[in-house]
């Protein structure tokens, strides 16, 4: 779990650069030198790549490990030893409070932990930022991008790569990347996305869409489903809804859903992130999110087509708003404002060549 007091500021143009040149200077080049051979978390569970903790120098996070471990942060060059505070998590986990040395530049940095003459390490974890944001900042949202799922003549890598080059030009401080990551949950479609996941230049957030599950594979290499983080003022909820049942139902996910948005409510805006919502889901969580204690936004996929500008829930006063598939081109940007998340025009950046049955551009 993310559960950052602060969060940073947008990226400016010379922040961008410095964190351009480390991330393919080699801090992350290619996901087999972290994680696991085959690019599923190791020791280290949270942060990772998908989920990474947001701090300034001098700041704290927490990271959760199967065990106990030396833990270190590295950035280029250069590695900073932590004195971690440990505690023990049910399942044996171990949770550890960390404290940012004040000399770590503003920059993403790898978190390694070394136990019994083996290290683990997950690039791009821990990022570090000289200040916060007050009143505005920008948050692009992908979604479906379906790594595996060779529809074009373009290769599904090719085209999410391109799109999040698109982000890494733009003014965008953070990345969400709401499901459906994968074609159909297998092992080697989730290290490819993870290795186009390493090249964006912001945070990225992601979440678990239904195309994503085989068995446990999503948590294998994200670990969880459910979480909260804060940016700047905000509060973001991120939610799994293959936890969700057509009638009521009284899973693990629903008491965290509780908790990470009573966590929230002192914040500015309350956004979620999620892969899709349908009126027969669960209603104990509907009733949470969207009625007793109502998100501002919700942002997702699922459909592969934009919404009506405006709707919202059935029910209550949450604005909904679905971004079109990624794989088929798509992108959009959001300004977080004193007014709201306010939506920018959808955006198809990225050509996707040929479509294989003869058509060109996504799908009608």
């Amino acid at each position: 779990m993310t559960t950052n007091p602060s969060a940073p500021a947008p990226l400016f143009t010379p922040l961008r650069a410095v964190l351009a040149a480390l991330l393919f200077s080699g801090l992350c080049q290619g996901t087999a030198a972290a994680r696991g051979a085959d690019g599923a978390l190791g020791l280290i569970r949270v942060p990772n790549n998908g989920m990474p903790a947001l701090v300034t120098p001098g700041g704290s996070f927490e990271a959760v490990l199967l065990g106990e471990a030396e833990l270190r942060l590295a950035q280029g060059d250069r590695e900073w030893p932590l004195t971690p505070s440990w505690t023990s998590l049910p399942g044996g986990r171990r949770a550890a409070v960390c404290a940012v040395p004040a000399d770590v530049s503003p920059g993403p940095c790898a978190l390694r932990a070394t136990a019994d003459g083996v290290t683990d390490e997950n690039l791009r974890s821990v990022w570090v930022f000289a200040e916060f944001p007050r009143e505005h900042y920008v948050l692009a949202h992908l979604s479906d991008t379906h790594i595996g799922k060779e529809r074009y003549a373009r290769s599904s890598d090719d085209i999410n790569r391109d799109l999040v080059a698109e982000v890494n030009r733009g003014d965008a401080a953070l990345l969400a990347v709401t499901g459906d990551l994968t074609e159909n949950g297998d092992p080697e479609q989730f290290r490819r996305f993870l290795a186009v996941l390493d090249t964006a230049a912001v945070p990225t957030f992601v979440c678990a869409g239904n195309h994503d599950r085989d068995a446990d594979a999503y948590e294998r290499f994200f670990d969880t489903s459910t979480y909260m983080f804060t940016f700047g003022r905000d509060g973001f909820l991120v939610y799994d809804t293959r936890e969700y049942l057509v009638a009521d139902d009284d899973g693990p996910q629903n008491g965290l859903l509780y908790r990470f948005r009573r966590a929230l409510k002192p914040g500015r805006w309350s956004v979620g992130l999620t892969h899709r919502h349908e009126d027969g889901m669960g209603m104990r969580a509907q009733l949470l999110l969207h009625v007793d204690e109502p998100i501002d936004f919700l942002l997702q996929g699922h459909t592969h087509t934009e919404n009506e500008p405006g709707q919202r829930v059935p029910w209550g006063t949450t604005v909904q708003y679905i971004v079109p598939a990624a794989i088929d081109g798509h992108l959009r940007l959001f300004d977080v404002t004193e007014q709201g998340v306010i939506p920018r025009a959808v955006e198809r950046p990225v050509e996707t060549g040929e479509r294989k049955d003869g058509r060109r551009g996504p799908p009608r």
